[in-house]
């Protein structure tokens, strides 16, 4: 069995830079962005997956990186779908903090995704580029249950090579432990003291990039910040796809992908061109298919009809 991963996702660096340069206070972007790749990560205790590397790290350079899509193979029970909740997870963290993380969407809370005999904490390495010609950005965290039993952060770290694009000296721009720690502001590094600004954080439970993201003087952490909150995450199945939803064009998968009809009425809709090349890229593939086009229903859905060598079905 098999699931695909796609790691490529929209990237706020360049308007963020922009933002700041034209002497704009606010973080926060919209519009037209360029795409930031998941180059490798590494998760440990997250359930099944006591301890799993993929692709490349910042301190293992000489290890390739992962490909804009990525096919997990492996039998039931391996950590497929552990490794995309793992995802989720992170996602949900950014918006709730760990603790709620913890317990939404049916994980059953710390105690239940940490791995079977481990005390150690959960932990992620993610290592993403904001693009080409970027430095790549490692980002850390460590979960653990403190003397309540509640899970919380227990460290986190941002951290970017200095110099060239792989190989270099690794400097933090962000580090906290237990909620303590400090961050350097604009593009500066760790050696630059007059940048550094000691911090503090209220509640423990809560992401650091998810508290100082937001600022305009920490735009690297708002990069990041950006590139975890706009993830969006689909668990396909095929027989959720097989049904006939309302017609409505949409522009995202649903969580099982049972809205792909309403998906291919906007890609239709807005990007035609494109979409018909996906379609004819499609049936070069595929024995015996001269064409693929599409058939608007009275009802307002949209078919797909497959030429088979004169037939149309």
């Amino acid at each position: 069995m098999a699931w695909c991963i796609c790691l490529g996702w929209p990237n706020a660096s360049s308007l963020i830079k922009t933002q700041l340069e034209n002497g704009h206070d606010d973080a926060s972007t919209s519009g037209d962005i360029s795409m930031a790749m998941i180059e490798g990560f590494r998760i440990q205790n997250y359930g099944v997956l006591k301890d799993i590397t993929l692709g490349r790290l910042w301190n293992q350079p000489e290890h390739s990186p992962l490909t804009p899509l990525v096919a997990v193979i492996g039998k039931n029970g391996s950590g497929k779908s552990t490794l995309f909740n793992a995802f989720g997870f992170l996602s949900d963290a950014l918006k709730v903090g760990v603790e709620e993380a913890c317990d939404l969407k049916q994980r059953g809370g710390f105690d239940r995704l940490l791995s079977k005999h481990i005390n150690d904490p959960i932990q992620f390495e993610i290592y993403f580029r904001e693009g080409p010609q970027e430095r790549p950005i490692t980002y850390e965290l460590s979960i653990a249950k403190d003397e309540n039993n509640r899970p919380y952060v227990q460290s986190e770290r941002l951290r970017q090579l200095e110099g060239q694009l792989i190989f270099g000296r690794s400097f933090s721009f962000l580090h906290l432990e237990n909620g303590i720690g400090e961050a350097w502001k604009g593009f500066s590094y760790g050696e630059e003291e007059s940048e550094k600004v000691n911090i503090e954080l209220t509640d423990n439970r809560r992401l650091g990039v998810a508290t100082y993201g937001v600022l305009a003087e920490h735009p690297r952490i708002a990069i990041f910040r950006n590139f975890l909150e706009h993830w969006y995450l689909s668990y396909f199945t095929p027989d959720a796809a097989r049904g006939l939803p309302l017609a409505g064009p949409q522009k995202h998968l649903s969580i099982h992908g049972d809205n792909l009809s309403n998906v291919v009425q906007y890609m239709e809709r807005d990007y035609r061109d494109k979409f018909q090349d996906i379609l004819n890229q499609i049936a070069s593939k595929i024995p015996g298919i001269d064409k693929i086009d599409t058939k608007r229903t009275d009802d307002g859905r949209l078919l797909l009809r497959f030429n088979d060598r004169g037939s149309i079905r």
